[in-house]
């Protein structure tokens, strides 16, 4: 029994239930506001959104297993700690526990690159216009993909999916546990690092398009919220980490489950927004039904206004008939609907026909 002597919980099992499923039930609400803003937006969804649903459904099983299975973890650090007595009943159930590892954290990487890749396809519209842009967010894909693969590859598997005797007596020793940290904290390098990469994108294209300062800084807040990701990340290695010792199994799950939560819920801000956006949108046409749009002064003003909001946008905005659609989420989201109404000659005076050119830039 000398190598469940070291184990010790770091976070009590109430606790993980209890903020594993709190994070899981709050990520779902902020991607049911996304599909919803989506659908109500553009009556579809994008690449970037069915990503964020895989990405939740991917965190859900794994919740799901912990429950069932997180339960023989912490009959270990009973048995660790001595206030259970160790039986020989228990090894079987240790080396079910230990054949899930690797499942799950082949599901952790997965979740967590789903989101990544979620903000790549929101990010492809807005490099689509500059090549140099164009080029980089090819570069960042072939990263971020890479160190995913190799991130899955580096995993232990023989530790996790190997027979009960190796398990027990070959992966405690000192070169394993070496190779499990430093497999540890280069996975978490890669982590930070693309995450870094993908943050790029959109501060490269803020600094090419010409909106107002302050447009710029709101933007830029809401996507510098994966800082908080990046954050969860480092913790989930960093803390009180030694080379020598063996990783807390409940400390490592407990940060991966709170560092996909917070990567869907961050990836659904920007969506938030714009359902206020949509909602401010419908307001503004409503009362611009008021105005009486025949006269003179109001159709100079109109058009002169449309004009100059068509000359503020930047190099990198396509144009309404694009093949590629604009996400909601878009950090710069140009919308052009374009509204012809005929009036009958009888019922106008003077049987012009009336156009109505709207931009809105949100």
């Amino acid at each position: 029994m000398a190598e469940f002597d070291d184990q010790r919980s770091r976070v009590p099992e109430s606790v993980f239930l209890g903020v594993v499923w709190a994070l899981t039930g709050m990520s779902f609400i902020f991607v049911v506001f996304r599909v919803y803003a989506q659908i109500t937006s553009f009556r579809r969804l994008f690449l970037d959104d069915f990503l964020v649903v895989l990405a939740w459904a991917i965190i859900l099983t794994a919740a799901a297993i912990w429950q069932i299975q997180g339960k023989i973890l912490y009959e270990l650090y009973a048995i660790s700690a001595g206030t259970k007595p160790f039986t020989l009943e228990f090894l079987p159930r240790y080396y079910t526990f230990m054949r899930f590892n690797a499942p799950f954290e082949i599901l952790f990487y997965s979740a967590l690159w789903c989101v990544k890749f979620s903000f790549m396809a929101l990010f492809y519209r807005i490099s689509a216009k500059v090549k140099s842009l164009r080029i980089w967010w090819f570069v960042v894909l072939f990263c971020t993909a890479s160190v995913y693969i190799a991130s899955v590859a580096d995993i232990e598997y023989k530790c996790s999916l190997g027979g009960l005797d190796y398990i027990v007596t070959e992966c405690p020793q000192p070169n394993h546990v070496h190779y499990k940290n430093r497999m540890y904290w280069a996975n978490c390098a890669g982590d930070v690092i693309t995450d870094l990469m993908i943050l790029s994108i959109p501060f490269l294209a803020l600094w090419k398009t010409r909106i107002s300062l302050r447009k710029k800084l709101i933007l830029l807040s809401i996507f510098s919220a994966t800082i908080f990701i990046m954050v969860t990340a480092i913790l989930r290695v960093a803390v009180e980490m030694t080379y020598d010792g063996q990783m807390n199994i409940d400390w490592l799950c407990f940060w991966s489950f709170v560092e996909v939560d917070v990567a869907i819920i961050v990836s659904c801000v920007a969506s938030l927004r714009q359902l206020f956006v949509a909602s401010q949108n419908q307001t503004s046409s409503a009362r611009a039904g008021y105005n009486d749009t025949n006269e003179p002064i109001l159709k100079r003003s109109k058009a002169g206004y449309s004009q100059d909001l068509s000359q503020s946008v930047g190099d990198i905005e396509a144009t309404a008939n694009d093949e590629v659609p604009m996400s909601p989420l878009s950090i710069v989201h140009v919308r052009q609907e374009f509204e012809v109404t005929s009036v009958d000659a009888s019922q106008s005076s003077n049987g012009d026909k009336t156009s109505r050119h709207r931009t809105s830039f949100d």
